[in-house]
Formats: C-alpha cells, sequence, structure tokens
C-alpha cells in the first residue's frame, strides 16, 4: 500500500525583509513604550535636583535619547571597522542611571537619596552635550585629510608629417621591367611498356648497312679452281 508522502514543513527565512520589517517595528514599539513609562519617574525625579517644573521633561529626554544616540553610533563604528568599545561604554552608563531613577521614584527613598540621584541626573546633562558632540564628529568628520587626485598633464600631439625623400632616391629611374620567365626543361620520355597480362614485345635487332657484293669479294681461291676445273 503507498503512503503519501509528508509534505515539507514551511520554513520562515529568518534573514527575510519580512521578518526584518516586523523586528524594526517591534523595536520601534518597544522603545517608545519604555520611554512613555520611564518618562514620567525621571520627570519627577529631575525636581529632586532643584530643576524647574518647567524644564523637567528635558531630562528624560537628555537621558533616554543619549542611550539611543550611543547605541546607533556603535552600530555604525563596528561596520566600518573601528573601535566602538566607548560608544557601548556610554550607552551602557546611561542605561544605569535611568534604570536606577525609574527604581528610585517607584520605591520613594527617603530626602537624601533623592537629592543625589536629582544631582547625578542634573550634572548628565553637559556630558551628554560633550559625548554627544564627539560622536557625530567621530561619524561625521574624516580621520585625515582627504587626498585630491594629481591632474594627470596633457599628452604631447605626436608629428605623423612622413619626412622628406632624398632627392637621390627620387631622381634614380626604377626599374620595373619583369625577370624574363625559363623555358621549361623537356622530361625525358618514357620507355614503352607492354599492357598489363601481355607477352613482352620483341623487338627486331637493328641491322648493320648492307654492302654490295663486289667481284673481288667473289674471287675466293677455292672458287676460282672451282672455276677453272
Amino acid at each position: 500500500m503507498n503512503r503519501p508522502t509528508p509534505r515539507a514543513a514551511v520554513r520562515i527565512a529568518a534573514d527575510s525583509r519580512p521578518v526584518l520589517v516586523f523586528t524594526v517595528v517591534l523595536t520601534l514599539a518597544v522603545a517608545l513604550a519604555s520611554f512613555a513609562l520611564s518618562f514620567a519617574s525621571l520627570r519627577d525625579a529631575a525636581l529632586w535636583g532643584r530643576v524647574p517644573e518647567s524644564l523637567a521633561f528635558l531630562v528624560p529626554v537628555v537621558i533616554d535619547a543619549s542611550v539611543l544616540v550611543y547605541g546607533l553610533v556603535a552600530l555604525v563604528l563596528r561596520a566600518r571597522g573601528r573601535s566602538s568599545a566607548w560608544a557601548w561604554t556610554l550607552m551602557f552608563g546611561f542605561t544605569v542611571v535611568s534604570i536606577g531613577a525609574n527604581a528610585a521614584h517607584a520605591y520613594d527613598v527617603g530626602p537624601e537619596l533623592r537629592t543625589i540621584v536629582g544631582v547625578v541626573l542634573v550634572a548628565l546633562a553637559p556630558l551628554s552635550v560633550l559625548t554627544s558632540t564627539h560622536a557625530l564628529a567621530s561619524l561625521v568628520v574624516a580621520d585625515g585629510p582627504v587626498v585630491e587626485p594629481e591632474p594627470v598633464p596633457a599628452a604631447e600631439p605626436v608629428d605623423v608629417t612622413p619626412e622628406p625623400v632624398p632627392a637621390a632616391l627620387e631622381s634614380a629611374p626604377v626599374d620595373v621591367t619583369p625577370a624574363p620567365i625559363p623555358d621549361p626543361v623537356p622530361l625525358p620520355a618514357e620507355p614503352e611498356r607492354s599492357p598489363v597480362g601481355a607477352a613482352p614485345v620483341a623487338r627486331r635487332p637493328r641491322l648493320g648497312r648492307v654492302r654490295p657484293v663486289t667481284q673481288d669479294a667473289l674471287d675466293l681461291p677455292g672458287l676460282a679452281v672451282g672455276a677453272d676445273a
């Protein structure tokens, strides 16, 4: 009995665009919610440092916004291959201050500890300006002077005018008569061959010159004797 082939499990790629977008949206939502919850506590804690009530809302902006700024600076520096330890240190430092101020406000500590927390929050304002300016300079300003490329000199024009022909070469006549073609050398005649399978052809010997018989040749001794007899 044939069993049905199970379907492959549907899996979501971890680095797909929907996952990245969803993560960014959730991160922003968590950051906004955390800032809203911390805003009220840090604003009240700023009053412990004798900050005017009309300016107390700026203290949570300085503390929590610095955490976000130094975190982004650390990521940029790491992507550029530069040291980002100081940016991570500042980010964790401002995070610890924010956590401590929120905990002190929720626990309702005594007046002495409230004064310490308020002084720390107020003292971090100029420190935040200093470190933020340093972070901005490290991202925007280049490490060294920009070296401009040297201008390439223009190539000199090349003189392509042909050189004049000497007068001696111009006056000399040029013989353009073609060389005579030699007569073809005659090839030796091939001997007469008999066809394949036939008997060889007998050639007649050449006869010498036939000389006429004279009377002197006939006057032989024997013939003369016979004649006389």
